[in-house]
């Protein structure tokens, strides 16, 4: 694989060149949209253009996901997606901040958003910003070590409709309509609403593990220049996959999960440089499992009297609530860009009804594992940017919170602070250098599933140094980013529960990107990263990909190649993954196209590691296997 990249990377640069004018001007074609909303004080972005997602034929955000440099994409027990720092393997992950717009999509419960919108469908989505860095400072939101900013279309640029639908070879298959309007008041809105049935139900020891899902979403958004009102809906309703079964393979089993926010957004003043945000999430979950050979529901055994605590049915109906103020003022004084605000956070966790019954069938109402059911947490944020001249700016950051908490948890008072530099001393060469001093709280999931002996669970400390650089020449662009993490109090999940690292994690990452850009506006990347971990590895920790795009008269095209190394772990061997994507698009006019789509054509997807029985041996299992989609949208 490195040899292949080399060669490729030796060939595309030997190629007749442009001028350095035409790169930038098709780069910035292919980011404009994202241009109002980025922001290099954040930290280190990538952008995924509509460009991008159009000739890509990125139909999910999960299609994205997998692809990314430093992380690790599979899936968990559930057969829910399941995003992991290089190296390693979690099933449920607290480290990644999603967000529609400015309404972060995130569990109350996990912090994690896969249930209900890991694969949110990207029909309405116009492009999507990928920080690597703490970005909660200016944001006001939840910590976190990615932030992935999903923003979706609007009116005023599409005033129509669409209609798309689509079939894979497994029978899964969706609807979808998109319909936006403009007034002459100023107002618009735009509305989406999909419907899919995903069918991924595989083998497993020739017994089956059933993976069938149906999902509906709506989303809406009205607008205009000062406000804007966000309303999204998820319905999900799917098998349980492995579940909690000792066996792997349960009897029967269901996720039942409805998740709705409403979030509201106002500018004020002439130059809207105050701005105030409102929201409420609700999501209703419901879990159903039997298992014969019992259920490895982790807050309920005892291990000195397993055989009277092991479950073979579970059954829990939760209700989760979060509601969210943020009120930010920017103000430039000389040469000076400011930022300030507060937040307000409100999360509860409520359990309607949590029963058990074991194998002498006596049926035990758990209720709460913990009394940890609420928290409160207030917020200061400050942010500068000082430009000394053209080519240098500094930026701080400081974040201070304050975390109130019901229960046997202690409230307590965090501090984040970062500082970094933007230097541009040429036109076609860039440097960007952050320090970050952040933390990651436990979440009402960490807590539930903490070990009997030590439920305490102390908040993960993150302190890490990342130095990007960025180079163009002629027809082509150049990106090194360097990171250097150490973690203290990481939580892991362990066997018998979630508990603290009683030592230092470090890790080292580095990225390189390449892209080359055509005369025909056809554009090549490659991207190769690496990670060096203190701890024993569970997951690859190398990987990349090699994709190509373009556009021909009525067609669009593109391949991909995502790559990620093998791995041993104890007594298990995982194979590198070639996951090989093909896809083509015919335009009958402007407005009618028909899209066809090869997925994992090798066969050669990513594993995920599980344990069959407990404490239970260790075995690999593929996230996904081959299949073809295809697809017809109408505009009108």
């Amino acid at each position: 694989m490195k040899k292949l990249i080399i060669f490729i990377f030796i060939f595309f640069n030997t190629l007749n060149a442009q001028n350095l004018d035409s790169l930038l001007k098709n780069y910035k074609e292919t980011s404009e949209k994202s241009l109002q909303t980025v922001d290099e004080n954040l930290g280190h972005v990538f952008v995924y253009s509509q460009k991008d997602i159009r000739l890509m034929q990125y139909t999910k955000l999960s299609d994205i996901l997998k692809e990314l440099p430093l992380i690790n994409f599979n899936h968990n027990r559930y057969g829910i997606p399941s995003l992991s720092l290089a190296g390693t393997k979690t099933t449920v992950s607290g480290f990644f901040r999603f967000f529609i717009n400015d309404h972060e999509i995130s569990s109350v419960h996990a912090q994690s958003p896969f249930l209900s919108w890991g694969n949110l469908p990207l029909d309405f989505v116009d492009y999507i910003e990928v920080y690597y860095g703490d970005s909660s400072f200016a944001l006001g939101n939840d910590t976190g070590i990615y932030f992935i900013r999903i923003y979706t279309k609007k009116a005023y640029k599409e005033n129509a409709s669409e209609l798309r639908v689509s079939a894979q070879k497994q029978g899964t298959n969706s609807q979808s309509i998109v319909h936006s309007q403009t007034f002459e008041n100023g107002w618009s809105y735009l509305t989406f609403l999909k419907n899919l049935d995903s069918n991924k139900d595989a083998n497993y020891k020739s017994e089956e593990l059933k993976n069938h899902s149906k999902r509906r979403y709506f989303y809406l958004d009205i607008s205009n220049d000062k406000t804007d009102i966000n309303i999204g809906y998820a319905d999900v309703k799917k098998d349980n996959f492995m579940g909690l079964s000792l066996d792997v393979v349960p009897n029967e089993g269901e996720i039942k999960s409805k998740d709705f926010f409403i979030d509201f957004t106002r500018k004020f003043l002439y130059d809207n440089s105050l701005k105030l945000s409102l929201s409420l999430d609700i999501n209703t979950r419901k879990y159903y499992e039997e298992n014969d050979e019992g259920i490895g529901l982790i807050p309920v055994l005892d291990l000195k009297n397993m055989g009277m605590t092991i479950p073979k049915k579970f059954k829990e109906d939760l209700t989760l609530k979060k509601f969210h103020a943020h009120l930010s003022k920017t103000h430039n004084y000389k040469n000076n860009s400011l930022l300030a605000g507060i937040n307000f956070s409100k999360k509860k966790y409520e359990v309607n009804n949590r029963k058990t019954v074991n194998f002498l069938n006596q049926t035990t109402n758990v209720g709460e594992y913990h009394d940890f059911d609420e928290e409160n947490i207030y917020s200061l944020l400050l942010q500068d940017k000082l430009k000394i001249n053209e080519k240098l700016s500094f930026v701080a950051n400081a974040k201070f919170d304050r975390y109130e908490r019901s229960g046997f948890l202690d409230d307590t008072s965090e501090e984040l602070y970062r500082i970094g530099a933007i230097f541009t001393p040429f036109d076609n060469f860039g440097l960007k250098a952050f320090y970050t001093k952040t933390f990651l709280p436990p979440s009402f999931y960490d807590v539930d599933s903490a070990r009997k002996d030590k439920p305490y669970l102390n908040t993960q400390k993150y302190n890490f140094y990342t130095l990007e650089g960025v180079y163009t020449t002629t027809n082509s662009k150049y990106r090194v980013k360097y990171s250097n993490v150490k973690i203290n109090d990481f939580i892991y999940f362990s066997p018998i529960g979630t508990m603290n690292i009683d030592h230092t994690i470090k890790s080292e990452g580095l990225i390189f990107n390449y892209e080359y850009l055509f005369e025909n506006n056809d554009k090549f990347e490659i991207s190769y990263y690496t990670t060096k971990l203190s701890e024993e590895l569970n997951n690859s920790n190398k990987g990349g990909y090699v994709k190509y795009m373009g556009k021909r008269d009525k067609w669009e095209y593109f391949a991909s190649l995502i790559y990620k190394n093998s791995y041993s772990y104890l007594d298990v061997d995982v194979d590198a993954s070639y996951d090989l994507n093909l896809g083509a698009t015919y335009y009958f006019s402007d407005d009618l196209s028909l899209s066809i789509k090869g997925i994992n054509i090798l066969d050669k997807s990513t594993e995920s590691l599980y344990k069959d029985g407990f404490p239970g041996d260790d075995f690999a299992f593929e996230d996904h296997g081959k299949n073809f989609n295809i697809s017809m949208k109408w505009v009108f």
